[in-house]
């Protein structure tokens, strides 16, 4: 049984196959069949171009004719797709067929020696046309030469091998060369289409920068108020004449048909929004009795209030619309002021749920931004008055529009919801608390130690003073555009807060280790509880930044096109200087500088993230982590650096000047520069010395805190940082205590009087080790006896701890065990005392006395001698004092 299954795959497998490759080789029917439908993207695409001719388009009509151009890319790049695998099927199977020298592409170099007169060509004529597609041109490359006529005999089989070779060459040929001019003629199209959508592109941006633009009277200008107030009355009685026109033909639509109907439908709709809003209420409500809810719920509260409050109106309003479409009430007069309707319906909705569901008047406790009782319930009514104003001028714009109003009619109308909106922004700066009510702890307006409020009044004042000054300029259209992409922006950073808030709470309840999903990955994929809340982190940021991106992407959609156009606009009114083949313009380096610090900073948030999140849940080591950022950092500086140059046309392709500049500046004066940032990269990567290492440099030793560009600071123990060239650490004697394990050795010295026992010294230094806790068992301590001296015996302790760092207050404390051993034992340090020498008196005036006596004596025996002169008797007297002063040196030294 098993056999037969397996038999019939294969057979079905062959069959699919075989189909597959039997598609390579269509008819070419199916080549027909590409060019009808290239035919119908010429017309469409001839059509659009006709249409983009005439000058004044409005931006409906723009876009309708996008409409009609954007699947075209999409179908010409399915043609070529499936042409090209054709085209290169084809193209190998000539390549067999044909002889080597032989190309399907061109055409031989040289012609071939003709042996024979050959045949004069046929004059062109018109291709011949079949069904409206061209047939396609003769088959290119060398003519294949009439089979000769063989007689029937052994070479007959060659021949016919020979003519149909030739046969299958020749149709091969024809076929390439009618997929190959339908393919290009398909890649023409698709980048002339391209271009046509870059021309409505450019058009768009064009006439919203001269709507945007417009500059008309200032909004305080007299003379704009004055043709105003007189085109008022005509344009009040034509809105109301255009009105009750549009009224009457509804009610007689109603009445020529389904009247009970359509009313009951209006009736089921009114008793569906009331028991809505009634719903709303109910389940909009929060509990008070949780006291401090958590953001996660917080910011779930808040998107389920939002979407519920918000639902009701819309859906009624969506409702009526379709209501009014399929009863056909709605004309094409009354179709746009019906859209104006709808859309301030949903404005007004949107902006009083979001105000609600942030600002949480009524409940303290569940507010995602808190500033107060007072000043929650007051923005909340000024937001939705708001968004009231600014619906119901758009609703009077079009009203005015219907009914042909002057231009400075429609300008006042917009200029006053402009200052209506302005004048609410101003009330609402107005009502924040000040500096003292903060510290006074009047309002919550510091949440994480963030003050704010500080910075919503300025960035409030600054918008009060551009509208005002937008308005009385004449840009009335600009400051209006302002303040609905004010508007927009801050739904969208609403929604932002409460969807990551969600999802990243929701992603870590997942998968914790508790939660369903969290236990079948452990079981059943065998990850480690550990894992999973790196993994949580990690799918959270990556689900954050989605968000952000999707964010940026919808507060950027009400400009669409536009904003392109915009930053053209500015562009080309600053003045661009040119530096070889780069055109360099102070808005292209603005714009350059913006970017740098963009990309910069998503880099270093992306480093501050995985500092802070998830790689301390991971098991890597300090200085991996490290590594890691730091490398990140390098990383992110050089990718922006580079955004930023390839915007002002600076590619790596033109960097080459700047490098060889910088080779020269490298060899002249920056050598260590460079030496201590390469060294840093070493450092980073070798890992030979890590953040949070021991090591010795020289006389001082500390902690590495951080391994810079240039240098690496290194805390001392005295808290003193040092600061150490990079190379010094690459090329220089380090010791690292902590580099392979925090395993250490202690060495304790001791020298006793030679009079004591070793054998019990020994026991005395083994139990002071093993009887600390922070020495370890395994290798055990050990004592060594290193010497013997005419006084003293040399004794070391030698002791592992598990902690190196931790040596230090083991060693002391096995110096206060040692020292409590040794004296109960009474053993001393250092050699015995030995008896005190012989006291000798020295008595420093003999020396003298016996000088005085010597003196005497010569002094009598001259005198009894009788016979020497006074000049002898002088000479004597003083060598005897000489001798005497000399005696009496001699003694004192």
């Amino acid at each position: 049984m098993h056999v037969r299954i397996l038999t019939l795959l294969i057979a079905i497998l062959i069959a699919t196959l075989a189909a597959s490759g039997s598609r390579a080789d269509e008819a070419p029917a199916s080549i027909e069949q590409f060019n009808a439908r290239l035919d119908r993207a010429r017309a469409t695409l001839d059509e659009v171009q006709k249409a983009l001719e005439q000058p004044e388009l409005s931006d409906a009509a723009l876009r309708s004719l996008r409409a009609r151009i954007e699947p075209l890319p999409h179908e010409l790049e399915e043609t070529i797709e499936k042409l090209t695998p054709r085209l290169a099927a084809i193209d190998a199977r000539l390549k067999e067929l044909a002889p080597a020298a032989a190309k399907p592409q061109e055409p031989p170099k040289e012609a071939p020696k003709a042996t024979e007169k050959p045949a004069e060509p046929k004059p062109p004529g018109k291709p011949a046309v079949k069904n409206g597609v061209a047939k396609p041109p003769p088959a290119r490359g060398p003519p294949v030469p009439a089979p000769e006529a063989t007689p029937n005999g052994p070479d007959s089989a060659d021949a016919a091998a020979r003519v149909s070779a030739n046969a299958e060459l020749e149709e091969q040929r024809r076929l390439y060369d009618a997929v190959d001019a339908t393919l290009k003629r398909a890649r023409a199209m698709l980048l002339e289409t391209r271009q046509v959508a870059v021309t409505i592109v450019a058009r768009q941006r064009g006439l919203f920068a001269k709507n945007l633009f417009l500059r008309t009277n200032g909004l305080f200008s007299p003379s704009l108020w004055r043709a105003a107030l007189d085109g008022a009355p005509a344009a009040i009685s034509d809105s109301a004449r255009f009105l009750s026109d549009r009224a009457a033909n509804v009610v007689d639509r109603v009445n020529s048909g389904r009247r009970a109907q359509f009313f009951a439908v209006l009736l089921l709709i009114a008793a569906s929004v009331a028991l809505a809003l009634f719903m709303a209420r109910r389940v909009a409500r929060r509990s008070e009795n949780e006291s401090a809810p958590t953001a996660l719920r917080k910011a779930a509260a808040a998107g389920w209030t939002a979407l519920v409050i918000a639902a009701a109106p819309v859906v009624a309003v969506g409702a009526l619309s379709l209501a009014f479409d399929a009863y056909d009430l709605i004309d094409a007069a009354l179709e746009p002021i019906w859209r104006r309707f709808v859309e301030g319906v949903a404005r007004i909705a949107f902006a009083y749920a979001i105000a609600r569901a942030v600002l949480a008047p009524a409940h303290p406790n569940w507010r995602l931004v808190d500033p107060g009782d007072r000043l929650a319930k007051r923005l909340t009514q000024l937001v939705t008055l708001a968004a009231v104003t600014l619906s119901a001028a758009r609703f009077l714009e079009q009203l005015e529009e219907a009914v042909q109003g002057g231009l400075s009619l429609v300008i006042v109308t917009r200029g006053l919801g402009v200052m209506i909106v302005t004048a609410l922004i101003a009330i609402a700066l107005f009502n924040l608390p000040s500096r003292v009510e903060v510290e006074e702890g009047a309002a919550v307006v510091t949440p994480e130690g963030r003050d704010w409020m500080s910075a919503a009044r300025f960035f409030g004042a600054l918008i009060v003073l551009v509208l005002v000054g937008a308005s009385a300029a004449g840009y009335v259209t600009f400051a209006n555009f302002i303040i609905l992409q004010i508007g927009w922006t801050a739904a969208v950073l609403a929604i932002l807060y409460v969807v990551v808030t969600l999802s990243r709470g929701g992603i870590e309840a997942a998968l914790a280790p508790t939660s369903f999903l969290g236990r079948k990955m452990i079981s059943g994929l065998g990850v480690r509880r550990e894992q999973l809340a790196p993994l949580a982190v990690l799918l959270s940021g990556i689900v954050t930044l989605l968000c952000f991106l999707a964010a940026a992407l919808l507060a950027l959609a009400p400009l669409g096109y536009e904003s392109g156009d915009f930053l053209s606009n500015i562009r080309s009114a600053f003045v661009s200087f040119k530096i070889g083949d780069v055109t360099i313009s102070p808005s292209s380096a603005l714009v350059a500088m913006l970017l740098f610090a963009a990309a910069l900073a998503a880099t270093q948030g992306l480093r501050r993230w995985l500092d802070a999140r998830f790689l301390p849940l991971t098991r890597l080591d300090l200085g991996l982590r490290n590594s890691i950022s730091a490398t990140l950092g390098y990383a992110g500086f050089i990718f922006a650096a580079a955004l930023a140059l390839s915007y002002v046309g600076l590619g790596f392709e033109k960097l080459a000047i700047v490098a060889g500049a910088l080779s020269v500046g490298i060899g002249f004066g920056l050598q260590s520069i460079v030496n201590n940032f390469v060294s840093g990269l070493i450092l980073l990567w070798e890992r030979a010395i890590r953040v949070g290492d021991w090591v010795v440099v020289g006389d001082e030793q500390g902690y590495v805190k951080r391994i810079n560009v240039r240098s690496t600071e290194i805390e001392t123990f005295d808290r003193a940082t040092m600061i150490v060239p990079n190379s010094n650490l690459v090329a220089g004697v380090v010791k690292n205590w902590l580099r392979g394990d925090k395993v250490g050795r202690i060495r304790i010295a001791i020298s006793p009087h030679v009079g004591v026992d070793p054998e019990r010294m020994r026991d005395i230094l083994l139990a002071a080790g093993r009887a600390q806790e922070g020495v370890l068992r395994i290798p055990a301590p050990q004592v060594m006896f290193l010497g013997m001296e005419a006084n003293i015996f040399k004794f070391e302790l030698w002791c592992y701890v598990e902690d190196v760092e931790q040596s230090a207050r083991v060693r002391s404390d096995l110096h206060f065990d040692l020292y409590e051993r040794l004296k109960d034992a009474g053993i001393s340090i250092g050699p015995i005392a030995a008896p005190p020498p012989p006291t000798i008196v020295n008595i420093p005036e003999l020396d003298k006395l016996a000088a005085a006596a010597v003196a005497s004596a010569l002094a009598i025996e001259a005198n009894l001698a009788g016979g020497k002169s006074e000049e002898e008797q002088t000479e004597r007297s003083e060598t005897s004092n000489e001798d005497a002063a000399t005696s009496d040196d001699a003694q004192a030294k």
